[in-house]
């Protein structure tokens, strides 16, 4: 079964609840989304690179209650899939996302070649 992603309205909604004004949910929401499969011709790894990101920050997170499936909101990138490697991998990763969000820290990550967040630095 392919892992769930959070829809595009998730953040117009928690901007929207949070702040009580539509027009800020709209200029605030990020608008893009990690490739799909069909974008990227076929196997997202073929991508073959890494890229270093730095000086960002998190609007958002994302979880369901399916193993190993937590997502960021990255301000100007969008969601972003943390590393689904490990148990330990994905837990540590949710919480540097959670206080980042919390904090508004800056944040450098590295993200993989499969387009998985697999290492975060929050400053």
């Amino acid at each position: 079964m392919p892992d769930t992603q959070p829809s595009k309205d998730v953040l117009a909604v928690a901007s929207t609840s949070s702040s009580g004004g539509a027009a800020v949910a709209a200029t605030a929401a990020p608008t893009a989304e990690p490739p799909t499969s069909a974008q990227t011709g076929g196997d997202t790894g073929t991508i073959g690179a890494t890229v270093w990101v730095n000086g960002k920050k998190i609007n958002a997170l994302w979880a369901i209650n399916e193993n190993r499936n937590s997502w960021v909101s990255v301000a100007g990138v969008g969601w972003v899939k943390l590393a689904n490697n490990s148990d330990t991998a994905i837990v540590a990763l949710t919480m540097l996302g959670a206080n980042a969000r919390q904090t508004q820290g800056i944040v450098n990550y590295r993200q993989e070649s499969d387009n998985m967040l697999h290492e975060m630095y929050v400053w």
